[in-house]
């Protein structure tokens, strides 16, 4: 006997939302599938946010929500959509806000959704979204916008970086320098954004980190800066 969920398992707005979602994103082009999972997942993201809404936020209504969403998306699309990744999907909504600039505006949280056509994805879900942010061109593009170069591995990294600041940073010198997600990664548990903020030399320890040197000799680097900031405040107090 299925656990009742208290959620009705019938066809709903919502969950045929995000099967157009999903159905569209599989269906694009092997060359763009990396910024269509990230819009995908931006977007449904959005409408797990919304539908929260609906329940003005309360707790026992959210982890019902994500438990049968999960549920009902895994049987009909396979592994992969989790709670646990639902929840991610929706902190990544939260987190960028303004990840895709032509999304409709939210509805307030107390409107219904069934009657709010501008809530609607475009025609042609992530896949339509994904062409009209790219085709746009990325010369206006600013941290929190939609870019080519960055996946949903790029962004599930970014995540984990609790500073809207430093998150921007990374965003930055990903996009500059090419980073692969692996690359991502290494600079962000080597702390670059916060030895940086500490080294009188921004530009120098910058070339270290683009050219790939190890975590030792960024360290190193870190505690020459450090010995050097400490040396005229020993100088002083020894006076």
């Amino acid at each position: 006997m299925k656990r009742k969920t208290g959620i009705s398992r019938r066809s709903s707005p919502m969950y045929e939302r995000i099967r157009q979602i999903l159905d569209s994103a599989r269906s694009n082009a092997a060359r763009t599938v990396n910024t269509t999972q990230v819009v995908a997942n931006w977007l449904i993201g959005r409408e797990i946010v919304e539908e929260e809404q609906k329940g003005f936020a309360k707790a026992e209504y959210g982890t019902r929500l994500l438990a049968d969403l999960s549920g009902r998306l895994q049987e009909e699309y396979g592994n992969g959509y989790s709670v646990d990744n639902l929840e991610f999907f929706r902190r990544f909504y939260r987190e960028y806000p303004l990840l895709i600039s032509e999304a409709p505006p939210r509805k307030s949280a107390t409107s219904s959704i069934s009657d709010a056509p501008r809530r609607k994805s475009p025609p042609g879900g992530p896949g339509a979204v994904m062409s009209a942010e790219l085709t746009a061109g990325i010369k206006n593009w600013k941290p929190g916008m939609l870019h080519p170069n960055l996946s949903w591995t790029h962004y599930r990294l970014l995540l984990r970086v609790d500073k809207a600041e430093a998150r921007a940073f990374y965003e930055i010198e990903a996009i500059k320098n090419n980073w692969a997600a692996r690359e991502l990664e290494r600079q962000i548990n080597s702390l670059l954004y916060e030895r940086l903020a500490l080294s009188r030399d921004k530009k120098g320890l910058m070339r270290l980190a683009v050219k790939g040197h190890s975590e030792a000799e960024l360290r190193a680097e870190l505690r020459r800066e450090v010995k050097a900031l400490a040396a005229p405040m020993k100088n002083g107090g020894a006076k």
